[in-house]
Parts: structure tokens; sequence; C-alpha cells
């Protein structure tokens, strides 16, 4: 398994849709286990970060993987 952590600026005004984009595009060729959003903001000077974490299975084959010995 792998993580793949996605992380964006929020500020006034802030538009999803790119982070958003992001995400789909990536866990479309994966076989996604979980995904996770975390947020940070402060009210006072409207600013903070949105993270989205990813949990995927690694499907990729290495070639030693069903070597005969």
């Amino acid at each position: 398994m792998k993580i793949k952590i996605f992380k964006d600026f929020i500020g006034d005004g802030f538009d999803t849709v790119n982070l958003e984009n992001e995400i789909n595009n990536f866990i479309k060729s994966k076989k996604v286990i979980d995904i996770k959003q975390s947020v940070i903001y402060d009210n006072e000077i409207g600013q903070g970060f949105i993270t989205m974490t990813v949990l995927y299975e690694n499907t990729k084959k290495i070639d030693n993987d069903y070597k005969l010995l």
C-alpha cells in the first residue's frame, strides 16, 4: 500500500475544483482503499490549508516478484 498526499492553500474565495480534479485524475488508475480530508483554517486571517490523503494499493509488478528459483 502507498499514500499520496494532496495539499492546497485555502484563502478567501477558495475554489476546490482544481484540487478535486487532481485527486480524481490520480485515483482513476489506482485501487483506492481510503480517502481522508483534513482542514486547518484561521478565520481571523482568512487562510489555511486543505489536505487530502489517499491510501491505495500498489499494483505495479516488480520483475522479480514471480521469478522461479
